[in-house]
């Protein structure tokens, strides 16, 4: 009974053993794509043949002519707006609209929440009294967001 016992212990020390990692293989597992990701690949300076694109120029996903909406709103937050605001978000929730609008102010923005007749919060980052200027800086916020985060700013034209 003795040999049986001693043998089942064995057997389950030599796998506890077995199963150990092997720091060895894992380090130089390690190394080796360290090493792949340093080696980038040399680029040779060709020269161009006639037609080839020597320049990539980014491309532009959102037209320049921005949505327009005509409403009158209510200005929740201190401060007021103008005539033309740029507006980039929605929400039907107060505090996502704070959230938006302090995301805005911490990045050099004069943002506002506005709600509208129907209780949805608007989130102004912007206001100006010409629409040029709200125009303009639409563009430069599509520029600076990605689309994942603010979907398409539009403009908020004050009733």
């Amino acid at each position: 009974m003795k040999n049986v016992t001693f043998f089942w212990m064995a057997l389950v020390a030599l796998a506890l053993v077995s199963c150990k990692p092997n720091q060895a293989v894992t380090k130089a597992a390690y190394e080796k794509a360290m090493a792949a990701a340093v080696n980038k690949p040399v680029i040779t300076a060709d020269t161009p043949t006639d037609g080839a694109i020597t320049e990539i120029q980014p491309m532009v996903t959102q037209s320049t002519v921005a949505r327009e909406r005509s409403e009158s709103v209510k200005v929740l937050d201190n401060g007021t707006i103008g005539k033309y605001s740029v507006v980039v978000g929605t929400f039907k929730q107060r505090t996502n609209a704070n959230s938006m609008r302090d995301r805005f102010i911490s990045d050099g923005y004069a943002a506002l929440v506005v709600q509208n007749a129907q209780g949805l919060y608007r989130v102004v980052a912007c206001s100006y009294d010409t629409k040029e200027e709200a125009v303009a800086a639409r563009i430069e916020i599509t520029k600076r967001y990605p689309s994942s985060y603010i979907k398409e700013p539009w403009l908020l034209i004050q009733q």
